[in-house]
């Protein structure tokens, strides 16, 4: 069950960033982000929310507090890189940095919070993804 709900949430997320770069390839108002945005969320809440209602999974006020804090950080995401688009940053910019960005966040977050420890092949792929970033920063 956890699986079928990170993908329902993978897919409402990547999508909605797809769509941004198509709202900004085609120059559509600004006046349409947000409402896209809003399916999106909308279809990751009810995507999600309904298998867990219709097994009767109660979340405490903890979970609820936590998971609209995630919602809050993803939407100033999303919204962030609706506004580099906008600025006519390229999409081959704006995409690795904002994905690289949240998953050294992430890293970060777990070494510092939770004392997770990183093997050598951890490293190396930090490390690769930022190489990444760079190499495509220059083309």
């Amino acid at each position: 069950m956890w699986f079928l709900l990170m993908l329902i949430v993978l897919l409402t997320n990547g999508m909605s960033a797809f769509g941004l770069k198509v709202i900004a390839g085609w120059a559509l108002p600004g006046s349409v982000k947000f409402p896209y945005l809003a399916i999106w969320y909308a279809a990751g809440l009810a995507g999600v929310g309904a298998p867990m209602l219709l097994r009767g999974m109660r979340l405490s006020r903890k979970d609820l507090l936590w998971g609209a804090l995630m919602a809050a950080l993803s939407i100033a995401g999303q919204v962030a890189m609706a506004v580099a688009l906008d600025s006519n940053v390229p999409g081959h910019i704006v995409f690795p940095v904002a994905i690289g960005g949240s998953i050294f966040v992430v890293v970060l977050a777990g070494r510092i919070f939770f004392h997770e420890r990183m093997s050598r092949l951890n490293i190396i792929g930090i490390i690769m993804g930022f190489i990444a970033v760079i190499l495509l920063g220059m083309s």
